[in-house]
């Protein structure tokens, strides 16, 4: 008789492992942008491809880079990650977004964003 055991698959396992990999590279290469400050900041100059923000940030967080983003038209994409795995993906503490301003790297975040 088999069982029936929920297992997270190697394939998505693998596709968060890459997600934070290019999160940790766009850091390193200067195009990310950590924390809300800084995001908005991106927005209002054009320099932020999207913005990433953690579904468990807080209404405040999340209301000012919604509304920011939503004025200049910039792309927002959520994210699983709590704002203390999405701070350790980039190497610093918790946050509840982050700008990135590159479009190649930009690309091979949402390519692997699960």
């Amino acid at each position: 008789m088999q069982e029936n055991n929920i297992v997270i698959s190697e394939s998505t396992e693998g596709k968060i492992k890459r997600f934070k990999f290019a999160l940790s590279l766009a850091r390193r290469a200067g195009k990310a942008l950590p924390g809300t400050p800084l995001a908005c900041e991106a927005i209002r100059k054009g320099e932020a491809v999207f913005v990433l923000i953690s579904k468990t940030a807080s209404e405040n967080s999340k209301k000012r880079v919604v509304n920011c983003a939503a004025h200049y038209n910039t792309k927002l994409l959520y994210t699983e990650l709590t704002p203390a795995e999405l701070g350790a993906a980039i190497g610093k503490s918790p946050l509840a977004c982050v700008g990135i301003t590159d479009k190649n790297l930009a690309f091979n975040i949402e390519r692997n964003l699960y």
